[in-house]
């Protein structure tokens, strides 16, 4: 059964898809999962960019232990990883989302499930793969911004630079979508498929942008709380690490704007 991520998305370690929806950044995530009331289903990511997503999210551990510790360049080291594996992860997405086919008709996909037996691994979509680095950018940006409490001189200058192209990239990221993803639907028959998915009723239909895009609110929702509770209660924020949240702010704002934008949410009819 497939079924269509919900449209609230909290942080994702894994970078991956959750498995159930409550309100945006409330839970936890399963990692690489995706569900319709039925059991889970762990999807499979293609490994141009699932290798590099593993890699980023570990340096970005690293980084995160090693500021706690007091290892500032060492740390400065790992957050240099952080951005390269990211930025990698993205250009493996633009690759799949750019050279995979079309998706099969669900009708075909049907006759197919009854021929094959037994069933293989769910492999994601293209665009539940442009999804998972999302997601990654997502969570490198919420644990940077957690990290500027405290953080001073060469320590606030390697996460202000990794916080800055991580931003920077997304709104790039977001903008390849635009151009590469196929169009929208027509809005009646947009609000319709997403409505039907949310239902379950459409199990075979592959997920879209035009669903997924609107679960990144919800990371750019999470990120905006985590600024300004930074903002408010940290104990030793620098002149420094609290120009550097407004101006993200700024930008998480614009992005999110963008988004609504392109991708606007499909309120249900009563």
């Amino acid at each position: 059964m497939r079924s269509i991520p919900p449209t609230a998305v909290p942080p994702a370690l894994a970078a991956g898809l959750i498995a159930a929806a409550p309100a945006a950044a409330d839970a936890k995530p399963a990692p690489h999962a995706r569900a319709s009331g039925a059991p889970t289903i762990v999807l499979t990511y293609p490994s141009v960019v699932q290798v590099r997503i593993n890699r980023a999210e570990r340096a970005l551990e690293r980084a995160t232990k090693r500021i706690e510790n007091g290892d500032v360049a060492k740390a400065a080291l790992s957050l240099k990883v952080v951005r390269r594996q990211t930025a990698a992860a993205w250009r493996g997405a633009k690759y799949v989302i750019r050279t995979t086919p079309p998706p099969v008709p669900p009708e075909d996909l049907r006759v197919r499930a009854s021929q094959d037996d037994p069933v293989g691994p769910t492999y994601a979509s293209p665009a539940e793969t442009g999804f998972a680095v999302l997601s990654l950018q997502h969570d490198v940006a919420t644990s940077v911004v957690q990290l500027i409490d405290g953080s001073h001189g060469t320590g606030l200058k390697a996460l202000s630079t990794t916080l800055y192209l991580t931003l920077d990239r997304r709104d790039r990221a977001i903008q390849d979508i635009k151009a590469l993803a196929p169009p929208l639907p027509p809005e009646e028959d947009l609000a319709a498929k997403r409505l039907r998915a949310r239902a379950s009723q459409d199990e075979e239909a592959p997920v879209g942008f035009e669903t997924v895009m609107p679960n990144t609110i919800g990371q750019f929702d999470d990120e905006t709380q985590a600024i300004e509770a930074t903002k408010s209660d940290a104990t030793d924020l620098t002149a420094g690490g609290r120009r550097l949240l407004n101006a993200a702010g700024i930008q998480i704002a614009a992005t999110k704007n963008t988004v609504n934008t392109i991708w606007p949410p499909v309120v249900p009819e009563d």
